[in-house]
């Protein structure tokens, strides 16, 4: 092994490999089939060495494990969910739609998925035939057996392609990758699976899958099912005749037996490919790439980009969506997040130490001098060598970034810096541009969600401020309220003067009542709908009543409330206004003086549905039978000895609109209303 093939692969971009467009159609159409089953989806992807090497390197990165590693295809599925399984599948898409692929490509891409599928069914089938206790394992090691010819392909197309025409021979072939490219698709393939969490046994199995038999004789189990499935399913290496030779001599099995499972094996490829609409006999590049591009435009670019990143409510929310989402999307490692604070780029992090912060200006980083030219800008074309840069590189753990700014017309919101491994990484400039647009909107949604915070704040501070002047004006009202009554009752009731101490009394509880809606002005505003807390109000009411008009008309007054009632879909403003109406009707029914209870209770059962309960019942004389007959019409009056009225409709109308029902008990010793109102 080359002594630098570690640092090759740091170099080589091995995050947007491409499949058969017709592959990616199919599956494409599966993701955004909601009626498809996660069986069905995971049918599909498991027929692919592309796909499924994403899936497993996602489901073995720190995003998603950090526990035991990930080894068979069916786990990495269920570790991810149908959600980012759709994700890295729509990824794919969208990078394969906008890189296309050349004629020798897609021939190479055809050859290349049927080797890895013929493989892996191969490895399977020899797994549970030899007794192997993980058959998932070795399906996907022989699925991606050959995925380092993938990456060769990736990034030194050309030369690869050249090197795969003059080199038919695929031992011969190896050397020539070393001697060209620095490592072989082998050994590369085997560094690869160890990135990706794959188990010892399947990694040499990678590693070993084109050495000499005689080495392999001695092999662990997997290491030997892999090269003989390597060996059946490349019919252009060596006669199907040496094949079955190389398999008796590992695993001493028939012969007969052998060409059975590979016509078989033959035949289930063939099927698989038809139903995927591969055409593995034919060049059908062009008409399977216009079948992704529709499968593309028919889901929307737009929509797509958008359903792939995720929401955040917060700064440190959204710098951790923005890593999961550049990870899935662009297979990006690390990512950081800087917020424009005073003209400072500020670090977004959840740490209590001090943030790393530079000037907003073009000699202080590349991330600034990205914000202020509002250009998607690279370190490996832009070699300023800034302190700032060479912190956000240590940050990132990488040797260039790319950094991404985040505008609302001219001003600037944040800056995205993210890692870039290889000047070989190139990322389409309109898909990025749909991607800064998804995380400028976001960031602008923040903005708008926390300056909505600051003006609530506010405002409650105001209305807080506003009840306890409404609380401390009411003391004095309500001192010169008692001194008017002990004025009265000290003048004989024929004085001239008690009409005129009875307007004042009037008066002030009009003030009285102006005071107590300036205390719930703020409540009126942000309650005008649903949810009134019917305990809370009542007792507000009585609060008020007791200091004014109730202490005018020497009333007493009583509260049961039940604890356990829950907050009611209706208005505080219409549940207010209900039991005002009630309790003024109470009040001008007793004008001698009495008693006002109020009460509540839960979870009352009607006919098999649950209310909650209002009663407010007074002990004066009742409502004359009369009355009592049209005792919710606009005709009926409450002055005198009634008290029923104009109000009592208002209050009918406003509990029907609220769904719930009232009634009304009266005789000689008093009068009660029950209201019922449907619990949620």
């Amino acid at each position: 092994m080359p002594v630098n093939s570690q640092n090759i692969l740091k170099e080589l971009e091995v995050s947007k490999l491409p499949t058969l467009p017709s592959i990616l159609a199919d599956v494409l159409d599966s993701c955004q089939n909601h009626d498809s089953s996660f069986q069905s989806l995971a049918e599909i992807i498991a027929r692919d060495a592309s796909i499924s090497a994403r899936v497993v390197a996602m489901a073995n990165s720190t995003l998603y494990n950090r526990g035991t590693p990930i080894r068979s295809l069916d786990r990495a599925l269920l570790v991810l969910g149908i959600d980012t399984i759709r994700t890295i599948v729509i990824t794919a898409s969208i990078h394969q739609f906008f890189s296309g692929l050349s004629h020798g490509n897609h021939e190479f891409l055809k050859e290349f998925w049927r080797r890895s599928l013929s493989c892996a069914l191969l490895a399977k089938s020899l797994a549970i035939l030899t007794s192997y206790p993980k058959p998932e394992e070795a399906y996907l090691t022989g699925l991606l057996h050959n995925i380092g010819e993938l990456v060769l392909s990736r990034n030194f197309n050309k030369e690869y392609l050249t090197l795969r025409e003059e080199q038919p021979d695929e031992d011969k072939r190896l050397k020539h990758e070393l001697g060209t490219f620095g490592i072989d698709h082998a050994e590369l393939g085997a560094q690869l699976a160890n990135e990706w969490g794959l188990s010892p046994y399947a990694i040499d199995a990678i590693r070993y899958h084109h050495a000499n038999t005689v080495d392999i004789l001695g092999a662990q189990h997997l290491v030997k099912i892999l090269y003989t499935a390597s060996a059946l399913s490349n019919d252009a290496q060596q006669s199907m005749q040496q094949s079955v030779e190389t398999t008796n001599s590992l695993f001493e099995l028939n012969p007969s037996l052998i060409s059975e499972i590979c016509r078989k094996i033959d035949e289930e490829v063939i099927q698989v490919a038809e139903s995927m609409g591969v055409q593995l006999d034919k060049q059908d590049d062009q008409e399977a790439h216009i079948s992704l591009a529709r499968a593309i435009r028919d889901q929307n670019l737009q929509n797509i980009s958008r359903d792939l990143v995720s929401k955040a409510k917060t700064k440190i929310e959204l710098a951790t969506q923005i890593q999961h989402s550049l990870s899935l999307l662009l297979g990006t490692r690390q990512t950081a997040l800087f917020w424009n604070e005073d003209n400072e780029l500020v670090l977004i992090e959840d740490s209590y130490e001090a943030p790393l912060c530079f000037p907003l200006n073009e000699g202080s980083s590349l991330a600034a001098k990205s914000a202020l030219r509002n250009e998607v800008l690279s370190s490996i074309d832009d070699d300023s060598a800034f302190v700032a840069d060479q912190q956000i590189l240590r940050l990132l753990d990488a040797q260039h970034m790319l950094c991404l700014p985040l505008l609302d017309g001219e001003r600037i919101i944040a800056v995205i810096a993210t890692t870039l491994h290889s000047n070989k990484e190139r990322l389409h400039p309109n898909f990025l541009s749909i991607l800064i647009s998804q995380f400028k909107r976001q960031c602008i949604d923040i903005e708008q969600a926390h300056c909505a915070e600051n003006t609530d704040s506010e405002i409650n501070s105001l209305n807080a401020k506003v009840r306890e002047i409404a609380h401390e004006a009411n003391n004095p009202l309500s001192i010169i309220n008692n001194y008017l009554s002990s004025l009265s009752l000290k003048l004989s009731e024929e004085d001239e003067v008690q009409e005129e101490l009875q307007v004042l009394k009037e008066e002030l509880e009009r003030a009285s009542q102006i005071i107590f809606r300036l205390r719930d002005l703020q409540q009126d505003i942000t309650h005008d709908e649903g949810d009134a807390d019917i305990n809370l109000e009542i007792k507000n009411l009585l609060t008020l009543y007791k200091s004014s008009l109730f202490l005018a008309k020497s009333i007493d007054s009583e509260y049961l409330p039940d604890s356990s009632l829950r907050p009611v879909d209706i208005s505080p403003g219409s549940l207010r206004q209900i039991l005002t109406n009630l309790m003024k009707n109470a009040v001008e029914a007793m004008p001698e003086g009495g008693k006002i209870s109020a009460a509540t209770k839960s979870s009352i059962n009607v006919n098999g549905h649950s209310f909650c309960e209002i009663k407010i019942t007074d002990n004066g004389p009742g409502i004359p039978e009369e009355i009592q007959k049209n005792l919710f019409t606009p005709v009926s009056t409450t002055k005198g000895a009634g008290h029923s009225g104009l109000g009592l409709s208002i209050t009918k109308n406003l509990v029907t609109e609220a769904r719930g029902t009232i009634t009304c008990r009266s005789d000689g010793k008093g009068t009660q209303f029950q209201i019922l109102l449907p619990e949620q």
